[in-house]
């Protein structure tokens, strides 16, 4: 009993950690939307739409861990078909047209009629804040997840449902405690501005997902357009008066600015960075004697995206990958067959981005999920030389 209330707990440590990863932004908008309607609630419908987000975000993971206890699922391996990324590249796309231009979803009036039928957008709120979640890991999940594959289905259930808590509770914090809502209040020309805002991040999401789709030039494209509406945008709020006829030389120079600047930008990363060697046993077998570095990644998991962009760009690290002769090994899991899944729960995998250490001697000594510095991985290569 002690042991799952202590899991439990970590779950729900995992849970709030994951709002602050850098693959949950895209429900950011949502949240704040939600909590915004209720700046100026009473006291019984803040608790209402607290409670509504609640439960939006433990149905589906209550409902994740039946499947994954049921079927073995890997965490996140709904992002491996391609059609889930699609359809919720729709429908973010969707939902930054709607935050633009102010159009309001419409569902059945029979739907407004239900009870708590107001707060239906904190229920989905916090349903589509646990489908964002699951391309993320951070600190306890992977222990936690790990603990998860060796007990009951109503156990998991248990775990998973701690971790949805963690997910939704700093916002049901924020719901409930009238104080720190009342400071999200925005004066009309603020709250316009920070609209648009949400709907870049949501514009942002949808083509993180979608680019897979695209051919490398159309996604290059688009990446472009949504700097350049950017910077366009900027330019119209910070240009009034006597400065407006100002816009068209500085959309232009932005313009050329744009293009020079993405001409040299690889979305893949370039070629600057840890140079990745594809897995495979045999390699790992012929490395011996030098220490490994594996990654487990995928083109849908956004702290992925973020580690390589980042830790593996660190030239501390890339020195003493030189300097020591490690071999860096990757492993993609973006489609995942049996054999990859099979190596991912050799190395003891439950969530990416996941790296894994091995000493000299083909001894495993260290292994991370979520997000790591390239300064500890550094010091652990140093420690292995003594």
């Amino acid at each position: 009993m002690q042991t799952i209330v202590y899991q439990s707990a970590l779950a729900f440590g995992a849970g709030v950690i994951l709002n602050f990863m850098p693959c949950v932004l895209p429900v950011m908008p949502f949240k704040v939307q939600a909590l915004l309607r209720e700046t100026t609630g009473t006291t019984r419908s803040r608790a209402l739409a607290a409670a509504a987000l609640l439960a939006g975000s433990l149905v589906f993971f209550v409902v994740l861990g039946a499947v994954t206890a049921g079927f073995g699922l890997m965490w996140g391996q709904q992002f491996q078909h391609p059609w889930f990324r699609l359809l919720l590249s729709l429908f973010l796309f969707a939902a930054a047209a709607a935050t633009f231009t102010g159009w309001s979803w419409r569902l059945p009036q029979f739907v407004y009629r239900a009870p708590m039928s107001r707060h239906l957008g904190a229920f989905f709120t916090g349903a589509l804040a646990g489908v964002l979640s699951t391309p993320c890991s951070g600190p306890f999940l992977g222990s936690v997840l790990a603990f998860t594959a060796t007990r009951s289905a109503l156990e998991t259930m248990a775990i998973f449902s701690a971790i949805g808590t963690g997910l939704a509770f700093p916002y049901v914090v924020f719901l409930l405690w009238p104080g720190l809502l009342a400071r999200l209040s925005f004066s009309s020309g603020l709250a316009v501005h920070f609209k648009m805002i949400l709907g870049f991040v949501l514009l942002a999401a949808g083509l993180f997902f979608v680019q897979g789709f695209l051919p490398p030039i159309l996604r290059q494209a688009g990446w472009m357009m949504l700097v350049l509406g950017i910077g366009v945008w900027l330019v119209f709020r910070s240009t009034h008066g006597s400065r407006v006829g100002l816009r068209p030389i500085l959309i232009v120079v932005l313009a050329f600015v744009v293009v020079a600047g993405f001409r040299d930008v690889s979305l893949d990363g370039g070629n600057a960075g840890v140079p990745w060697q594809a897995y495979s046993d045999h390699r790992l077998a012929q490395s011996v004697g030098q220490p490994v570095l594996v990654e487990f990644t995928a083109d849908w998991c956004i702290n992925c995206k973020a580690l390589e962009r980042t830790t593996f760009k660190n030239k501390k690290l890339m020195d003493i990958i030189d300097t020591m002769g490690i071999i860096p090994l990757q492993v993609d899991l973006t489609q995942v067959d049996d054999q990859r899944r099979e190596l991912f729960d050799r190395f003891g995998g439950r969530a990416i981005p996941y790296i894994v250490v091995i000493d000299r001697q083909g001894q495993l000594v260290q292994r991370f999920t979520g997000m790591v510095s390239a300064e500890t991985l550094v010091d652990i290569f140093k420690s292995m030389d003594g």
